[in-house]
């Protein structure tokens, strides 16, 4: 009988355990951003290579499904064969991500991949020497959008400390040169390859809008 008993509270003990279990988390991310001008405009585009850092908020769902923001700073643009060598576009972008995992929570190594839109805000036009390319706001429009797809991983490094790896691709779906800048859409495209590091912020309960910090 007390063995039943035992048992009893040990499955009592592992089913509370796994309902405390913090469920929002936040992190820092950065890497490289290899990108290039598609669209009918684009002409001779070739790739270039540019970075990109920022924060990140994930909220798991259930053990496989998640969702989460992020605010990064991107740079993007392309080469040319000719005039302007190249066209550096740097956005805020903010990217919502739906995620879903391979493998349960309890794994230390945990397959992925994702898929959301995106919006971007233009910080910044530059040529390669530097200068200003969009002073008067006439040639690259202020916003961005489109959709980011990618895979990737995460392993934990430490408890509910986790290594994050992705590599995404970014679909641009708006044309971001104004017409007076030549005939044809412009889109953003790159691939990016990116590396962070989560933590636990907390628990959020949905049924009841409650969140609890983690300790």
């Amino acid at each position: 009988m007390k063995k039943y008993i035992f048992a009893a509270f040990l499955a009592i003990a592992m089913v509370r355990g796994a309902q405390a279990q913090d469920n929002l988390s936040w992190g820092l991310m950065g890497g490289v951003s290899i990108a290039k001008f598609g669209g009918g405009g684009a002409g001779n585009a070739n790739f270039k290579t540019g970075g990109t850092g920022g924060l990140f908020i994930n909220y798991s769902i259930n053990e496989r499904f998640g969702v989460g923001g992020q605010a990064l700073y991107t740079q993007l643009g392309s080469k040319f064969g000719g005039l302007p060598t190249e066209v550096r576009l740097n956005y805020l972008q903010i990217p919502i991500l739906a995620t879903f995992y391979l493998n349960d929570r309890g794994a230390a190594f945990r397959p992925k991949i994702f898929a959301g839109p995106y919006v971007g805000f233009l910080l910044g036009a530059r040529n390669e020497n530097g200068d200003n390319i969009n002073a008067n706001k006439d040639r690259y429009t202020a916003a961005d959008a489109g959709l980011h797809l990618g895979a990737g991983f995460n392993y934990r490094l430490s408890d509910r400390v986790w290594l994050n790896f992705d590599a995404r691709y970014g679909l641009g779906l708006v044309n971001v040169a104004k017409p007076v800048y030549g005939s044809g859409d412009i889109n953003n495209r790159n691939i990016g390859i990116n590396l962070g590091v989560s933590f636990p912020l907390g628990k959020y309960q949905p049924s009841t809008g409650r969140f609890t910090s983690s300790r």
